[in-house]
């Protein structure tokens, strides 16, 4: 039997088992290193940017924008140096978008927030099914509100931000670790092919009575999955974009090119 990878389950293990089981397996059994391209990078410089300026308000220090601005420009350069980034868009117009992201939280989301808690790692363990759930929640408000931001080049649908596994995890971990304070819970979205038009979401998730019991539920399963080495190939139409194609290809000829 194999046992869970990581010892404990999160939301983008479920989604990615969700998505694609052998995908799971390339990317968490075999550990396959995949390069992470710009909209990822960029989405990940944003964040740490993010704990930074919230981490200072949370000290005591005055918010400063410009250094805001200083701390995202001086990551994005350096780890764009760094790391082996796949640039589907141009780094210079990635840095842009970047940049203009950073100045729309700053001029229109950062001044209606009321941080007590970044980048706030939870776990719990749900021993009716013998599984660690853990998260990391973007941000706490001081009303236990809990917010998650996402940068994005394309508006979401109210179906997609109402069907969140991911909130109704991150409620589950805060509830267990804290208590039902009965906070929003709500994201922050800001999307935009460019630089020169940023627009933004604020879709809040309502949880419905049995959204617990069957997130839950598909937890077990899939743990249950992953223990029992069920990782089957998932063939859809975007099979060619995935990053492991060239090994499930190599794992499973004539699948790919007969279904996708």
């Amino acid at each position: 039997m194999t046992s869970l990878p990581r010892g404990y389950l999160s939301h983008s293990q479920v989604r990615l088992y969700g998505e694609c089981p052998q995908k799971y397996y390339f990317a968490y059994i075999e550990e396959i290193p995949v390069r992470v391209n710009e909209k990822v990078f960029l989405g990940e410089i944003f964040h740490s940017t993010l704990e930074e300026y919230f981490t200072r308000q949370i000290n005591g220090f005055c918010a400063d924008e410009a250094l805001t601005v200083a701390v995202f420009r001086e990551a994005f350069t350096a780890q764009g140096k760094e790391r082996d980034i796949d640039w589907q868009v141009s780094q210079r117009e990635t840095l842009a978008r970047g940049m203009a992201f950073i100045k729309y939280f700053l001029a229109h989301i950062a001044p209606k927030l009321k941080p007590l808690m970044v980048e706030k790692e939870l776990s719990a363990e749900i021993p009716e099914i013998g599984v660690t759930l853990k998260g990391v929640i973007d941000l706490v408000e001081a009303d236990f509100g809990i917010i998650d931001f996402k940068t994005t080049t394309s508006k979401w649908s109210a179906n997609k931000a109402r069907n969140s596994l991911q909130m109704i995890i991150y409620k589950y971990l805060f509830d267990r670790n804290f208590g039902n304070v009965h906070g929003s819970l709500k994201y922050e979205i800001l999307y935009a092919k460019n630089a020169a038009r940023i627009r933004h979401q604020s879709l809040e998730v309502i949880p419905g009575p049995e959204d617990i019991a069957q997130m839950l539920h598909l937890i077990k399963h899939v743990a249950d999955n992953i223990r029992a080495g069920v990782f089957y190939p998932q063939a859809n139409h975007f099979c060619a974009y995935c990053d492991f194609f060239a090994a499930c290809r190599k794992k499973n000829p004539g699948l790919l090119t007969a279904k996708c």
